[in-house]
């Protein structure tokens, strides 16, 4: 599996879009997936073989940083922008899978909070947020 070190380039799109910087190292392993970790070197001095490291930050698509729900509640406390807070019902919404209306004109990723949960990242278009919430993670009804 091919990989390599991409923080400085994930850091500033990070700062760029959430308004927060990053404490961690990333790096891209397989097609375009974004992982998070802190160098241990005891762990790198142990004869084992690292399949990868750290966990699921998110993924990288053409139009941006796509972050996973651990990736947004890494950094969800310190985003200062592109943030959207939703009510019960959309949270209840969303973990269903289902895409948001919403009232912000804005667009490209948001992260989405309610009360003290982010729940995830999702794509801001015309009005309405498409969800990426992965169907083995969604609550049924």
């Amino acid at each position: 599996m091919s990989e390599k070190d991409i923080t400085p380039k994930i850091s500033r799109e990070i700062e760029e879009r959430f308004g927060t910087k990053i404490d961690f190292k990333l790096k891209e392993m397989g097609k375009r997936k974004i992982y998070a970790y802190k160098e241990c070197t005891e762990l790198e001095k142990q004869p084992i073989d690292i399949i990868h490291y750290g966990f699921y930050f998110g993924r990288l698509e053409k139009d941006g940083l796509r972050l996973s729900i651990e990736g947004t509640q890494l950094i969800g406390k310190k985003v200062k922008k592109n943030i959207l807070e939703i009510d019960y019902n959309q949270a209840i919404k969303w973990m269903k899978g289902e895409d948001l209306q919403v009232e912000s004109e804005a667009g490209g990723y948001v992260i989405l909070k309610w009360r003290n949960y982010y729940l995830g990242c999702g794509k801001l278009k015309n009005r309405k947020v498409i969800n990426f919430v992965p169907k083995d993670r969604r609550i049924s009804t």
